[in-house]
């Protein structure tokens, strides 16, 4: 198989070349739409749905507490 290369190759892209290369033309065209996917759409903050959400009676520091004491007892 021979590459048309238009710019040069980064070491990183070397790298990942060297390792996948080898791979199944099927794994290749997974890999490919999974590339594809995480560039269309990019990971949302996970966080953003959790904001506001905890609901507690305690202080921070009670909470705090609750924590050490939690690992302390493993």
């Amino acid at each position: 198989m021979t590459t048309n290369v238009v710019a040069p190759l980064s070491p990183t892209s070397i790298n990942y070349w060297n390792q996948l290369k080898d791979l199944s033309n099927d794994v290749k065209l997974e890999l490919i739409s999974m590339q594809s996917y995480s560039i269309v759409h990019p990971k949302e903050d996970c966080t953003e749905g959790f904001v506001g959400k905890w609901q507690d009676e305690r202080t921070t520091e009670e909470i705090i507490d609750d924590i050490h004491a939690a690992r302390n007892a493993l």
